[in-house]
């Protein structure tokens, strides 16, 4: 074993034994530290976070509990429509209108919905996307159609299809029109498929045409789907409907209770139309209620000059119209 040459340094055994408790004694404090300053404030926010979504799963757990509760009422007048007296109505021509992608149980609740009432459907008409005028050629054909110009934008071509769409049905075939004219929109509509009829309905021949709108006539409009719809109802539902009541005409409109796109609550809002007299909104449609609603608020309306919102969601002034 090498001795040290005389004169080099030596470690202190002691020090050396202090140093390594201090080393120790470091790392100790460093972990109570940790243990009293870090540690809390990481549980604190943990325990925030959990809070937060403990609150967030309640109120999602009363919107879900709300909304079984709105089905379920919906579901347990599901008899309601058989027991109404088909009478009032019986006989009355119905135009239906809708759309490509309308939800199923919306239109068949409403066909259902009128059979029972026994009213004359004597056309159900289907916008096409088409009207969504997605390529050229469809705004060359829809801005001819309309006497506008071929650079017409989008939402200008839609509103006046709607427009007109509106005074045919509310004013009946061109040669009862002041003045008559030789044209008929609703037939150019159909031909070139800006317009078709929905599936299950008859096809409409040209014959068919005399009988399509006109007074004394109802307009039954509805809108209403998952995923994105063919077209906005609000570029040209609203506008046909607003054209409808601004000319007279009887006029129901109608959406399913999960619609992802809204139809009924923008016409609710303006109160030009969906004023409470001079037409009939419905927010469950799908629904035998809703069908129900339909028909009485249509009764009300025609015989009593009394419109109204029926539904469940906002605008809405009861589920039913009154029975008196």
């Amino acid at each position: 074993m090498a001795v040290p040459p005389e004169g080099a340094d030596l470690i202190s055994f002691r020090y050396h034994i202090f140093t390594i408790v201090a080393i120790f004694l470091a790392v100790g404090l460093g972990l109570l530290f940790g243990s009293s300053v870090v540690q809390p404030a990481l549980i604190e926010n943990l325990r925030n976070q959990a809070n937060q979504l403990s609150r967030d799963l309640s109120d999602t757990r009363a919107e879900v509990s709300d909304l079984k509760a709105q089905v379920s009422a919906l579901q347990r007048a599901g008899d309601i429509l058989p027991s109404l007296d088909p009478g009032t109505l019986a006989g009355t021509p119905v135009v239906l209108v809708t759309h490509d992608g309308v939800d199923a149980r919306l239109l068949s609740q409403t066909r259902q919905s009128l059979s029972e009432a026994a009213v004359k459907v004597v056309a159900e008409l289907s916008v096409t996307d088409r009207m969504v005028i997605g390529d050229e050629p469809s705004r060359q054909a829809l801005a001819e159609l309309l006497g506008m110009a071929g650079d017409t934008d989008t939402p200008t071509l839609q509103a006046r299809a709607a427009e007109v769409l509106a005074q045919r049905l509310a004013v009946g075939e061109p040669r009862r029109a002041v003045p008559p004219t030789g044209t008929d929109i609703l037939d150019e509509f159909l031909t070139a498929n800006f317009l078709t009829t929905p599936p299950g309905s008859a096809a409409i021949s040209r014959g068919d045409l005399p009988g399509i709108g006109g007074k004394g006539q109802l307009v039954v409009v509805l809108s209403g789907g998952q995923g994105e719809p063919i077209i906005d109802p609000q570029d040209f539902f609203v506008p046909l409907v607003e054209g409808l009541v601004q000319r007279g005409a009887t006029v129901g409109a109608g959406e399913s209770v999960s619609t992802a796109y809204p139809f009924v609550p923008p016409l609710r809002a303006d109160g030009s139309a969906a004023d409470g007299t001079r037409m009939v909104t419905v927010d469950d449609l799908d629904f035998s209620v809703g069908g129900a609603a339909l028909v009485l608020g249509l009764e009300r309306l025609l015989f009593l000059g009394q419109g109204g919102n029926y539904g469940i969601k906002a605008g809405a002034t009861a589920a039913l119209p009154p029975l008196t």
